[in-house]
């Protein structure tokens, strides 16, 4: 048998750490994705006790990966949903079996502690089969069969299932034969052994005749009982080239444990389904139950991380998140509504859901929420590394626009000055590398253009959604604006809302655009100079925060009002 330190040979990845997810909003823009690294990087020196892992709902665009690349960190891994999965709940069983294992382990483990289901872990410490309640049975029932059962011996395994001394090693270790002991007068018993097939393995008391044909025959092995010494038997062994066992307990128990003794590569079950960790919960749930089997084995891709019985899915456990640079669950990675919500970092409006304990709430009027993160870090004297440093550095200037949006506070010129003094590196020489990476909007696909950066929101019962993109000029607005509008109308159906609009951000010149889906309620109420159909110049306008959202959320107070 194979105790739980033999983990520690197969350097498993998986820990007994609880994992809290540290999310940002879907499609990430560059605060959200740097604020959720920065973020969990905190609470990891803040609270050890956890696994901080931040992660990303959306493709990156160039910039982010730019950034991450230039700090030499990996970007935040993908996830489409964290609603929980089998992952969650596998376990590392306390037992694990090797092939050459006895079968007695397996009725131990099933025994002592209660256990359906064991893995069976090869010599090289790969995942080989699963065994149990089931190959139990199943094997017991094979012994009652008409003719004599053949067994497997491995003749290691002697001494793991019986009380006495290995006098002998033979030429085979491992063989398969039936178990034959004496009983009836020695006569009978040597005419029954000559009519045998193939020579068995035989056990017997102190009767130097059935010995000594068994010696002649070249048993594969034989197991002695009633021996005190084994001068006794010296001289009936000579030139026996099999095993020989001098068993400390009867005949009779002998033989029943031998049976047991069998390597559990016998009867283990190589064709079990495997479970990857990120199958949703109810789907490996659904799986197992429908099945015959007790327990299933759980995979990180090909690296075997635990096992799944029935008891595990009498609870559904909840995922931990923090939610940093959103607090709505519309903008909220998939599955967040059956997470246990633990902390919200955000500088956004509140809209955030309700929850059943006190949760941990950071929130101000800054420009960014790296901005937050960054005062964090110094709230606790924390030093910031400078790859750290550097995120936080180009979450601020992306989303002030280098301190040039109206939601620049001087928190955020603050923490810029500090950062650059960390980083070595100027603001304004790394906005201008940012921004020059923008690529023209008639080399994109328009739904991406749109939903790289899109919030959905909700306004007396009118459900609607914001996209920004940012271009480093508005002069070829004409080449895509037919395609975006298009696109801006297939999106308000793809997402079952009742406008859909993006506001397209000249950095440079400081203005923007907003195009529509074609919501005439609201639209005939916006305060901005209309410039074509479903087309508004927002001279003036960078943030979709501070300067749009207000006012689509009080055009559509007016229009539901009306």
């Amino acid at each position: 048998m194979i105790v739980l330190d033999f983990y520690k040979i197969l350097n498993m990845r998986r820990t007994t750490l609880e994992r809290v997810f540290v999310a940002g909003h879907k499609n990430p823009d560059m605060d959200s994705t740097c604020a959720a690294h920065c973020y969990a990087a905190l609470k990891q020196r803040l609270n050890p006790g956890f696994t901080y892992l931040p992660i990303r709902s959306g493709p990156l665009s160039d910039q982010i990966q730019e950034v991450f690349a230039q700090a030499g960190i990996s970007v935040p891994p993908h996830y489409d949903t964290i609603a929980p999965t089998v992952g969650l709940v596998a376990r590392r069983s306390p037992v694990l079996i090797a092939p050459d294992d006895p079968v007695l382990e397996v009725f131990n483990a099933v025994k002592i502690r209660t256990i359906s289901s064991v893995p069976v872990i090869a010599q090289d410490s790969t995942f080989a089969a699963m065994v149990g309640v089931n190959e139990i049975t199943s094997y017991v029932a094979s012994q009652n069969q008409e003719h004599r059962p053949i067994y497997t011996f491995l003749v290691e395994n002697f001494e793991k299932v019986l009380p006495g001394t290995l006098l002998q090693r033979g030429a085979q270790n491992r063989f398969d034969a039936s178990l034959v002991t004496s009983a009836m007068p020695v006569e009978q018993s040597l005419k029954r052994l000559k009519r045998m097939e193939s020579p068995p393995l035989l056990v017997v008391g102190h009767i130097p005749e059935i010995i000594a044909c068994a010696v002649k025959n070249q048993f594969p092995a034989i197991v002695l009982t009633g021996i005190t010494s084994p001068r006794e038997i010296e001289k009936l062994i000579k030139g026996y080239k099999g095993s020989v066992f001098l068993s400390e307990t009867d005949t009779a128990e002998s033989i029943r444990m031998l049976r047991l003794s069998s390597p559990v590569s016998t009867i283990m079950d190589t064709q079990v389904p495997r479970l990857q960790a990120d199958m949703p919960f109810d789907e490996a749930k659904a799986l197992l139950l429908s099945s015959s089997y007790r327990g299933l084995p759980v995979f990180e891709g090909e690296e075997f991380i635990g096992i799944v019985s029935r008891r595990s899915f009498i609870e559904r456990p909840r995922p931990k998140l923090i939610m940093v640079d959103h607090n709505e669950l519309s903008q909220a990675v998939d599955g967040a509504e059956q997470a246990e919500l633990l902390e919200i970092v955000d500088h956004h409006r509140l809209a955030p859901p309700s929850t059943n304990s006190p949760i941990e709430v950071t929130t101000r009027v800054v420009g960014s929420t790296c901005t937050l993160i960054y005062e964090e870090f110094s709230a606790r004297g924390f030093a910031i590394e400078p790859d750290i440093a550097l995120l936080l550095l180009s979450g601020i200037i992306s989303d002030t626009v280098n301190l040039q949006s109206p939601t620049t506070t001087e928190a955020d010129r603050r923490a810029i000055l500090r950062l650059e003094t960390i980083t070595s590196i100027s603001a304004a020489e790394h906005a201008q590398k940012l921004f020059a990476q923008i690529k023209a909007l008639g080399q994109r696909e328009p739904q991406e253009i749109i939903l790289s950066d899109f919030k959905l929101y909700e306004q007396k019962g009118i459900p609607f959604g914001i996209g920004q993109v940012e271009v480093t000029t508005l002069s070829d607005s004409a080449s895509y604006r037919d395609r975006l509008l298009q696109a801006l109308e297939d999106v308000a159906n793809q997402k079952r809302i009742d406008w859909a609009m993006l506001m397209v951000t000249d950095v440079i010149k400081r203005d923007s655009l907003l195009l529509s889906s074609g919501y005439p309620a609201g639209e005939t109420l916006l305060p901005f100079r209309k410039q074509a159909e479903r087309t508004f110049d927002l001279s003036g306008v960078l943030s979709r925060k501070k300067q749009l959202l207000p006012e689509i959320m009080r055009v559509l107070s007016k229009a539901g009002a009306q």
